[in-house]
């Protein structure tokens, strides 16, 4: 399952806007003895800006232990200095974390946060500001229950501020982290109710839709996925590829497969560059082998192999799929007395086996062929063949401690000896 990461330029961009926001509280209006702490303050601005974290907060300190000296009141820059400078460190060290992915700078600015926001935060902007930085810290680091009781803190203390918005989405975000779907799915539902010009409704709907079938409600999930295909959702086309594609699946869960088939291609033809486009031609080639339509399978299954052979993990169950497919079609034909033409399915049928087998020697569906080769060399009389498949599959897996390879081993033992009790008692006979 792909997603996109919520963590994007929108949310940065709120904790950005702090720095401007905060920013207008306090015009410069110095007198000649705070005129070294403005040229401080001023310097680590224009670091900030320059995306010179480091080298802004040893100016940012500087500008602190110059407030606290004799004769120069800070007051005049803002009320509050203590806290904004703090905060400002507090704001450097969370962006450098962002900028080396280094999660220590991540807690530093929380150290720094927790200095002032209980004590010395005077200003509300202030106080939000550094409790919204908390939370956000919180999430990067992946505690995501703390950061959900931040985000909480912000929409319950301070319902007007301008990180109301973003801190509804970043519930909904750690919420669907921890797996609580159902409280990841109110908060999505309050940023689409009460800010239905965000940002962010794209994103929330698909989350809403993206919780459902994580629980496996398909039916649930592709209803909210249909949703995005609306005009009101179409500022991310690739979101809507994704929920295009995802609406199908659900049905074909669902066991809609005619239904199924349908959306798959009608997604193909509207996003044919999209990332799910393999995805979607292996939904169309279950679909059709599930519906018993043998013929269509094996086409969709052979273009998908010819078609997208970077697409690893589909490829080598396609070329297994294409095997099972003809001896499906090989049973029916033998049921309906086309007896050449289930000859002729049925060898196909080894040659796709084979084929996976030799091609694909690692992948996990190979024990599978390696069965169903023996059981069909087993069903068209070939005994001595599935002597030697058999044994060319224990020497293969001798080693494996696999449970689902195990199991496929003793399966395909157990043709091995129904084939051997058939030689014996030919040769008895």
């Amino acid at each position: 399952m792909r997603q996109r990461n919520g963590i994007n330029s929108k949310i940065l961009s709120i904790i950005g806007c702090i720095v401007l926001y905060v920013g207008f509280l306090a015009p410069f209006a110095m007198g000649n003895s705070e005129e070294k702490l403005q040229q401080l303050f001023q310097s680590a601005e224009d670091l900030y800006v320059q995306a010179d974290y480091e080298g802004a907060i040893v100016k940012y300190t500087e500008a602190l232990e110059e407030s606290m000296k004799e004769g120069v009141n800070p007051l005049v820059i803002d009320k509050d200095f203590t806290t904004r400078v703090n905060y400002r460190i507090a704001l450097s060290y969370s962006r450098l974390a962002q900028k080396s992915g280094n999660i220590d700078y991540y807690k530093t600015s929380i150290e720094y946060i927790e200095k002032v926001v209980l004590t010395a935060a005077i200003v509300p902007q202030y106080q939000v500001a550094l409790i919204y930085l908390w939370a956000y810290n919180l999430y990067r680091m992946e505690q995501f229950k703390k950061a959900e009781l931040k985000f909480k803190q912000v929409v319950e203390n301070f319902p007007n501020s301008i990180f109301l918005e973003n801190a509804w989405y970043m519930i909904g975000q750690a919420n669907y982290k921890l797996g609580d779907y159902d409280d990841s799915r109110q908060a999505f539902k309050t940023v689409l109710d009460a800010f239905p010009d965000s940002d962010f409704k794209d994103e929330a709907q698909q989350f809403i839709a993206q919780s459902f079938l994580n629980e496996l409600n398909y039916e649930q999930a592709y209803q909210e996925f249909d949703k995005i295909a609306a005009e009101e959702f179409k500022n991310y086309p690739e979101l809507q590829a994704e929920a295009m594609y995802k609406a199908a699946y659900s049905l074909s869960q669902l066991g809609r497969d005619d239904e199924a088939i349908r959306r798959y291609t009608n997604f193909i033809k509207q996003f044919p560059d999209s990332d799910f486009i393999a995805e979607a031609k292996l939904g169309i080639a279950d679909s059709y082998f599930r519906m018993e339509n043998w013929s269509k399978a094996i086409e969709a299954y052979e273009h998908l192999i010819s078609e997208h052979t970077e697409a690893i993990d589909f490829v080598p169950y396609s070329s297994y799929r294409v095997g099972e497919a003809y001896y499906k079609l090989s049973t029916h034909e033998k049921n309906t007395e086309r007896m050449i033409q289930a000859t002729a399915s049925s060898e196909l049928a080894l040659q796709w086996y084979r084929r996976t087998i030799d091609n694909y020697p690692e992948d996990p569906i190979t024990p599978h062929a390696y069965y169903a080769l023996a059981r069909v060399y087993l069903d068209t009389g070939r005994w001595a063949l599935v002597l030697e498949i058999a044994d060319e599959a224990k020497k293969k897996y001798a080693t494996s401690d696999d449970g689902h390879v195990l199991e496929t081993l003793t399966n395909i033992a157990s043709l091995r000896d129904t084939a051997t009790k058939n030689i014996e008692r030919r040769t008895v006979e």
